[in-house]
């Protein structure tokens, strides 16, 4: 059973020496790490070195955007991929990461999405789920109603995505990865487990977030061009259309 970690970075030299340290400290050893560096001209990149043939690195030619990055990564898994799962640069995984995942996918052989928590050093949990072990839908508990909350560590059969071609947002270059997890909500539902898989940080409220918190001419061009694509793409669903409209109200409720 093979893991394909994605990992995209931009201009954080440092935290992807730390995801990476994180990755080959792992107590189950079948995998292999995509990483997609999408700040080309950063100099302290320079003379970036990898000792391990199970990672391969990657430079996009120009910034294009974490989701362009991760969408490359998924077209340049290797063809042992059985698992998908996103690392961002500045996060890294605890030790029994993949272990924990390999378990969970012997003993629940018939689930094809599991995730488990993205954690604060302190072990305090972003991720916000209910039962420590149970099924979920994405559409209603996740994308509407948010009584499921916060981000966290999604492992997703390989080809799920491949199969049905599944990918982050083309037409906006970085967050609405909602986008993507709806996609996959609409073949399977989220097998939780409550594991704090992924560590981090914490956001920095002078940058971590600030994608999020745009004018709203900007905000609502963005949900424009999302809904253009799912449109596109063929994936409308009655969830969807309340998810929009839902965001929508928000932003005027708030005024």
């Amino acid at each position: 059973m093979r893991f394909s970690i994605i990992t995209p970075t931009h201009k954080r030299r440092d935290s992807l020496e730390r995801a990476i340290q994180s990755v080959l400290a792992q107590t189950y050893t079948n995998w292999e790490m995509v990483i997609v560096n999408d700040s080309p001209t950063d100099p302290t990149y320079q003379n970036f070195v990898i000792n391990d043939p199970r990672i391969h690195y990657h430079k996009n030619e120009i910034n294009r955007g974490v989701n362009y990055s991760r969408n490359y990564a998924l077209d340049h898994v290797s063809t042992e991929s059985n698992w998908i799962i996103f690392l961002d640069d500045d996060d890294y995984f605890a030790p029994d990461t993949l272990q924990t995942f390999h378990t969970l996918i012997l003993t629940h052989a018939k689930q094809r999405w599991f995730v488990t928590n993205r954690a604060l050093k302190n072990g305090t949990s972003l991720t916000q789920f209910g039962d420590d072990e149970k099924t979920y839908s994405y559409m209603w508990p996740y994308l509407i109603s948010k009584k499921l909350k916060g981000d966290a560590t999604h492992c997703i059969e390989t080809n799920l995505i491949t199969h049905n071609k599944i990918t982050f947002s083309t037409m906006v270059k970085q967050a609405e990865e909602w986008f993507f997890f709806y996609q996959v909500g609409l073949h399977t539902d989220m097998y939780y487990f409550d594991h704090n898989s992924t560590i981090s940080d914490g956001y920095d409220t002078q940058s971590g977030l600030n994608f999020r918190k745009q004018q709203l001419d900007k905000y609502y061009t963005s949900l424009i061009t999302i809904f253009y694509e799912i449109k596109s793409k063929k994936i409308l669903s009655p969830f969807v259309l309340i998810y929009f409209l839902l965001r929508i109200i928000r932003p005027i409720i708030r005024l």
